[in-house]
């Protein structure tokens, strides 16, 4: 990771800062580019679903060339998601005590939530060799996205503009979450770079928001329900059910069933 340039390309609109980070990797740029935009015009999630980017929030793509085997790239989402939280835990710290402070957390596998909403979501796509890291971070009020999730419970969105203290002044601006965010991914890369994996995954269950909560999980129209006893060492969601089986979760989406 010593050879991290981590610069920051800034546009003012551009369809997904995704796609500009895709386009550079395949050119040869290097490991720690960054591709800010103010405003993405066809911003995307997990899954292929849309992602709100109005401007006023943080859209930011890394690209990363990691030495290790492809099937180990998994760990950098669960990082990417801890330096979300870790740059939004930075604001809030600037302007909430203890006492009065958010509840924020992770959310399988790597949202970013704050007081029962959306704030931070990550997305990652591989260019060949590289691996582009997106995320987005809400700052101004975010309007929800109309659209229907059948058996699905859909997080609303929430923005740092939600919970802003009036006397703190301005919010925070995408350049300065943007920077901010920088510098823990390279935290938390360099973690990875040099130990593996579980250091990453003890500071995910660490701000784990359902670990032993009842958990249904939807893998399409197939649903699983037990408790989130545990994250596998390749980053699954573990599930206790009834009958005493640990289901092995790779990928679907997550509800809450108790509070």
């Amino acid at each position: 990771m010593h050879q991290l340039i981590c610069s920051i390309t800034k546009e003012q609109s551009t369809t997904s800062t995704s796609d500009l980070a895709r386009q550079a990797a395949a050119k040869g740029a290097p490991s720690g580019s960054g591709f800010l935009a103010i405003e993405q015009t066809a911003g995307r999630g997990r899954q292929g679903r849309q992602w709100s980017s109005q401007r006023g929030g943080m859209y930011l793509s890394v690209i990363l060339r990691p030495s290790v085997k492809k099937k180990y790239w998994f760990a950098l989402s669960f990082a990417a998601s801890l330096a979300a939280l870790d740059t939004v835990r930075h604001q809030l710290a600037l302007h909430f005590d203890e006492q009065h402070m958010p509840q924020i957390g992770l959310k399988w596998p790597n949202d970013v939530i704050m007081s029962g909403g959306k704030i931070a979501g990550i997305l990652l796509e591989a260019e060949g060799q590289a691996l582009v890291v997106g995320s987005g971070i809400n700052i101004a009020p975010v309007q929800a996205l109309a659209r229907q999730e059948k058996n699905h419970q859909v997080v609303s969105p929430v923005a740092l503009a939600d919970i802003w203290p009036k006397a703190a002044g301005v919010l925070p601006t995408p350049e300065q979450l943007a920077h901010c965010y920088m510098k823990r991914l390279v935290y938390w890369y360099n973690k990875f770079d040099q130990i593996g994996f579980a250091p990453i995954r003890d500071a995910w269950l660490g701000n784990a928001l359902f670990l032993g909560k009842v958990l249904t999980v939807w893998h399409g129209t197939k649903k699983i329900t037990g408790v989130f006893c545990d994250l596998g060492m390749d980053g699954a969601l573990l599930l206790l059910d009834d009958s005493g089986n640990i289901h092995h979760i790779t990928t679907g989406d997550v509800q809450l069933l108790d509070n």
